[in-house]
């Protein structure tokens, strides 16, 4: 519950950025709500939604009277503060003031950068003939195990099922790991996801051999592999959204950097390095001494 609310907070947030100067500019149609002297019209309302990020907007759709009360609880809020003079507080201003730039940066850059990308269909074939290693499955295995806590009483198990005893039966009459149920199946699992002593004890097995005992922390296991899938080449059609966003970021990267070299080489830039590097005094410990002095 307290996840959906936070989620539910940040998109109330998104939309108060997105929506900024909407009081004082309110949306045509019909009014929806009405709080103090500021009224909220559906058009504003449906505005709100359409700006915020499209993974929110069917959440947010969904819930409208839920986002509608959030918004009326926020402004009651502010004009409370605002009545309370919070607004002209030095130190709000100070935090205000940095908002806004951070805001306005980011719609700078969305507006000269992120706007601006354009990736083509070769350039995502290129990159991904490149890097074809990057889009590999992992080799994956199903393995059963049949764990006990005794080191003696796992090579028992494995003299009874080197015996011809059937792995199965054996993991759902000694195991006392949950798996026991299913006959010791643990599943399938991609390489670096078990405990490594387990899983160094799987690499060189054939399906269906087994070895042990093995020691984990866990106690002591015999274990059986069942299946393996070799690596494989994952489809160009399934790893496409993740070759854009990488390339995306990387041309991302090149711009902001031509953009900050091209405005610090037309920009007059110094810097005072003694300042900088000077040992900055402790106000706060000298101010005892001083009225000790008095």
């Amino acid at each position: 519950m307290k996840t959906k609310t936070n989620i539910f907070i940040t998109i109330l947030f998104a939309s108060l950025l997105f929506c900024a100067g909407c009081a004082e500019n309110p949306g045509s149609g019909e009014v929806i709500a009405q709080i103090g002297s500021e009224r909220i019209t559906i058009t504003d309302f449906n505005e709100r939604i359409a700006n915020l990020p499209e993974r929110y907007q069917d959440v947010i759709r969904s819930r409208k009277k839920d986002f509608l009360e959030e918004i009326i609880t926020d402004t009651l809020l502010y004009q409370e503060a605002v009545r309370q003079g919070i607004s002209k507080d030095k130190e709000v201003k100070k935090l205000i003031e940095e908002a806004q730039k951070k805001i306005v940066i980011s719609r700078f850059l969305n507006d000269n950068i992120d706007k601006t990308i354009t990736i083509s269909e070769d350039e995502i074939i290129d990159h991904y003939n490149t890097n074809k290693e990057a889009y590999m499955r992992p080799e994956i295995m199903r393995v059963s195990h049949i764990l006990v806590q005794d080191r003696e009483q796992a090579k028992e198990i494995l003299e009874e099922l080197e015996g011809g005893a059937d792995f199965a039966d054996m993991a759902r009459a000694k195991s006392v790991d949950p798996t026991a149920q299913n006959g010791g199946d643990i599943g399938h699992f991609p390489k670096g996801q078990l405990i490594p002593e387990f899983e160094s004890a799987c690499v060189d097995l054939e399906v269906g051999d087994f070895t042990g005992p093995v020691k984990t922390k866990l106690g002591y296991h015999i274990i059986m592999l069942t299946d393996r899938k070799e690596p494989q080449q994952m489809p160009l059609e399934n790893v496409k959204d993740k070759i854009q966003a990488v390339i995306h970021a990387q041309k991302r990267r090149e711009k902001f950097q031509d953009m900050i070299t091209g405005l610090k080489e037309k920009t007059k830039i110094s810097i005072n390095e003694e300042v900088l590097e000077a040992p900055q005094e402790e106000e706060a410990e000298k101010a005892p001494e001083q009225t000790q002095s008095e």
